[in-house]
């Protein structure tokens, strides 16, 4: 069992634009509605890498930099990082394979480099000049598990908080029908292993043999379940929930057990 502390949370996705307003939903306060996900980049980017953000980072660093903006926002250099995304980029992967699939097959060095799995972890350390180390990781449908693993691992062994994002962007055709992910969707969790004054909740990580995983809240729309990252919603409707409960996560062969404290 590993003990960690979550100090602050970061969150975008179809109609849940920033964890104060969804929390709100999470708990039960406010009705759902859908809204479409605004792509915007944070202003912690240089404007030059402002402009050839990603998809997937903008969605990153968004709930990132959101989660830091709660804790206090000016200590990113004494941070590690955890990214987990199940497929990277979808959007620099089609236009790469449609580049390929031209009679002159053609790939700008900009599209390369934007197309390997660490590329966000490169824009978020241009952003904040991070000095820490950085984790990118894979886990096809269980991506968020496999990163809040990894995040809670480096806070026990390190003894230094970790920024833990998890993020997907939607495919389009003709990749859609093979990868069907329908909504864009990131999740920020900062964790480190003492608790302090502004400690949301505690959780106990528990790996225990398979059984069924916690079901998302029953008003989620059901597009949400394609998108691995979007998988983190019942833990984050279990950290809204003032009474605390335990949620158990998919992770390859066996399952995630979380109990969730609020402090």
């Amino acid at each position: 069992m590993i003990s960690i502390f979550v100090e602050s949370i970061g969150l975008l996705g179809p109609g849940l634009l920033g964890w104060e307003q969804a929390r709100a939903v999470l708990r039960g306060e406010t009705g759902y509605a859908w809204q479409d996900v605004p792509m915007t980049t944070p202003p912690i980017l240089p404007p030059a890498e402002r402009r050839r953000c990603i998809a997937s980072a903008r969605l990153s660093l968004t709930t990132a930099h959101e989660a830091l903006q709660q804790a206090g926002g000016d200590a990113p250099r004494q941070l590690a990082c955890v990214f987990s995304s199940s497929d990277g980029d979808s959007q620099v992967i089609t236009q790469i394979m449609e580049g390929l699939a031209q009679e002159a097959p053609d790939v700008s060095p900009t599209r390369f480099a934007n197309s390997v799995h660490n590329a966000t972890a490169g824009y978020w350390s241009i952003a904040t000049g991070m000095k820490q180390s950085s984790t990118c990781l894979s886990a096809y449908d269980d991506s968020f598990s496999a990163g809040l693993l990894e995040a809670a691992v480096q806070v026990a062994d390190e003894g230094m908080d970790v920024l833990f994002t998890a993020s997907d962007v939607k495919f389009q055709e003709p990749f859609f029908s093979l990868r069907p992910i329908a909504v864009d969707y990131s999740a920020t969790l900062l964790v480190g292993r003492e608790r302090s004054p502004s400690s949301l909740a505690a959780l106990q990580l528990t790996l225990t043999e398979r059984q069924a995983a916690t079901a998302m809240p029953a008003w989620v729309p059901a597009s949400f379940a394609s998108n691995p990252a979007a998988h983190s919603l019942p833990l984050l409707a279990a950290l809204a929930d003032p009474r605390g409960q335990t949620v158990c996560l998919d992770y390859l062969e066996q399952t995630l057990q979380v109990k969730v404290t609020p402090c």
